[in-house]
Order: C-alpha cells, then sequence, then structure tokens
C-alpha cells in the first residue's frame, strides 16, 4: 500500500498473545505490517474470548478477528453480514479427544458421558451439538458438557481434570492436542463427519468493512501469508520472537520455561500442521470457495443449526485472494 498508514485492529479471541496462534503476531514482531502500509493492533482488553471478540467486530469496535467459521455462519444465518474472508487454517480445528487408555472410540460411546469444553462460548455449544446430532446423540440429554477448570490456556489444570477423570472427553481446539502432549496426557481423536470440512479458522470482518478498506484487508492477509510461512520454517524461531515481543506469552513467574517451551512448540505444531496448504487441492493463502461453504451450510442444516435461506455464494468474500498471494 501506497500513502498514508492505516491501522487495523484486531480483536483477539483469547485471554493472552497464545503462542499457537504465532502467525498473527509474528505480523508485528517481524514487521510485516510496517512492510504492507498498514500498522496492526491486538486488542486483549476489548475481547480475550472467541465470543467476546466476535461481538466487538459486529459492534464495530475492532476490523477483525480470527475464530471457527462456524462464529459467521451462525451470525449470517441471523442476518449479520460477518464475513469470512481468509481461510486461516485449512484443516478442521475443532474435535472430540478422549485420553488415548480411553474405552471410548466414536461418538455414540460418549452417550452418558462428560465432555469437557475447551473454550465455553455459545456458538461453540452450538458446534459441539450439531456434530453430537451427527451421530445420532440427543446434546441436552445424552452428554454432560461442562468447562475445564482453569482457564482455556491452563495446561496443568486441564491435563489433571483428565488424568482425575473429572471429564470423560474433551470438546477441544486443535492446540490443546499439543499442551496435553507437553503435559504427558496423549489423546485420541474421535472421527466425525466435520473431519472432511474446510477452512476452519478464518479472518472475518463486515461485509461494510471489507468493501470500504479492500486494500488494508489485502495487505494483511498478505503478512498473515508471509508470517505463516515463516513460523512453518521455523517454528521454534517463531516462539521465540513471540515470547520477546509480547510478555503476556512468556511463561509465568517462577514456571519451569523448558516446560513451557515444550508445551508451547507442541501446541504450534499442531496448529501449523493445519495451517500448510502445499497438501490442498487448490494451494493458495486464504483461500475459500462455495464448494467448502456449502458444505459446512449442509451439515449445520442437517443438526438444526441454521435455517435453509442461506446461499453459500453470500457466505464469505473471496475477492482479495489473489491480493494474499502476491508474496
Amino acid at each position: 500500500m501506497k500513502g498514508r498508514e492505516e491501522t487495523v485492529r484486531v480483536m483477539v479471541p483469547a485471554p493472552q498473545h497464545a503462542t499457537g496462534f504465532a502467525p498473527i503476531w509474528l505480523v508485528k514482531a517481524l514487521g510485516y505490517d510496517t512492510a504492507e502500509g498498514i500498522v496492526v493492533e491486538y486488542d486483549l482488553a476489548g475481547s480475550g474470548s472467541p465470543k467476546a471478540a466476535v461481538e466487538a467486530v459486529i459492534a464495530g469496535r475492532g476490523d477483525m478477528t480470527f475464530v471457527n467459521i462456524v462464529f459467521a455462519l451462525l451470525a449470517l444465518d441471523r442476518g449479520t453480514r460477518l464475513l469470512p474472508f481468509y481461510g486461516f487454517v485449512r484443516k478442521q480445528n475443532r474435535s472430540f479427544s478422549v485420553p488415548r487408555e480411553s474405552p471410548i472410540r466414536t461418538l455414540a460411546e460418549l452417550k452418558g458421558r462428560v465432555v469437557g469444553l475447551h473454550f465455553d462460548d455459545p456458538e461453540l455449544r452450538e458446534f459441539a451439538a450439531a456434530v453430537l446430532v451427527a451421530a445420532g446423540l440427543d446434546p441436552a440429554r445424552d452428554v454432560l458438557l461442562k468447562p475445564l477448570a482453569g482457564g482455556p490456556l491452563d495446561a496443568e489444570r486441564m491435563a489433571r481434570a483428565l488424568r482425575k477423570g473429572a471429564v470423560d472427553a474433551v470438546w477441544q481446539l486443535d492446540i490443546f492436542t499439543g499442551l496435553m502432549a507437553a503435559e504427558g496426557v496423549e489423546l485420541r481423536h474421535l472421527p466425525a463427519p466435520i473431519d472432511r470440512l474446510s477452512p476452519s479458522s478464518t479472518l472475518m470482518a463486515m461485509e461494510g468493512t471489507l468493501a470500504a478498506r479492500s486494500a488494508v484487508f489485502g495487505a494483511l492477509g498478505r503478512a498473515v501469508a508471509r508470517a505463516t510461512l515463516f513460523a512453518i520454517g521455523d517454528p521454534e524461531a517463531a516462539i521465540r520472537l513471540v515470547w520477546r515481543d509480547f510478555p503476556s506469552a512468556r511463561p509465568e513467574p517462577g514456571e519451569d520455561e523448558r516446560k513451557a517451551w515444550r508445551r508451547e512448540l507442541a501446541a504450534l505444531k499442531v496448529r501449523l500442521d493445519g495451517q500448510r496448504i502445499d497438501d490442498q487441492s487448490l494451494p493458495k493463502w486464504g483461500v475459500i470457495t462455495a464448494a467448502e461453504i456449502e458444505a459446512w451450510l449442509g451439515f449445520l442444516r442437517a443438526a438444526g443449526a441454521v435455517s435453509g435461506r442461506l446461499a453459500a455464494r453470500d457466505c464469505f468474500h473471496d475477492a482479495l485472494v489473489p491480493e494474499f498471494n502476491t508474496l
């Protein structure tokens, strides 16, 4: 971009600058925003969770956020023009999982079980319920959903809940697998119809904002693509940069730094595996297709989570994909 630098306020869907979301923070840490002629600002105080971040964007207190595409599709079904414009994580980043030694092998076997929620937002509960409905379960009667102990990044307390059997399974974000592995809790994914749905996490903004500031969002998406490439190529360096520039991402005072390093590296590697595009049929940064959105809508309609009035073509913004890929 040329001319005066424009600011992009990113509403952060987590209580801190989690290392698992490193490509977002690296846009600033590597100076890619400045190189693109924009200034990226991260707002933790005004968000802190997926739901709060989305609500802030809808209310105009922020320009964009990055959360599961379900948030946008549910909002669109309510008439709010919140549009995904960059496919951030290609592979599904939400799943039910159990400890590796658990006898539970299928979603149907969650009947009568307690499931811990990694991030407890209404939209994520709706998403979990839709997956359970697809497995033939009644979410209100067959499964007890409850928040995991501690915050969504409190690995020790969440691992303790699994070890003690306080929960039988977890409805989790992808980085949870890495966080638990570093705590010595190996998880096993339960296969589900959502595994084939893509993209999962997306950058999203209000339709009017995208139209009014297309050059800015094109520059931002290009910076995110460059930062993702950097992190995939050198995840260790990515963590060092995030820890250097974002105090909330660093280990707590007195925490075992080597253990924290193993935990953050494991979580980041899980997330980066889902962000690769070299194994995709359409290997372009940020791409979202109508066929992908239709598959998402079909899944949500079948579960009764959205109505039948949404048209896939009206549920995303892909005009900036060529801009994202001029690296």
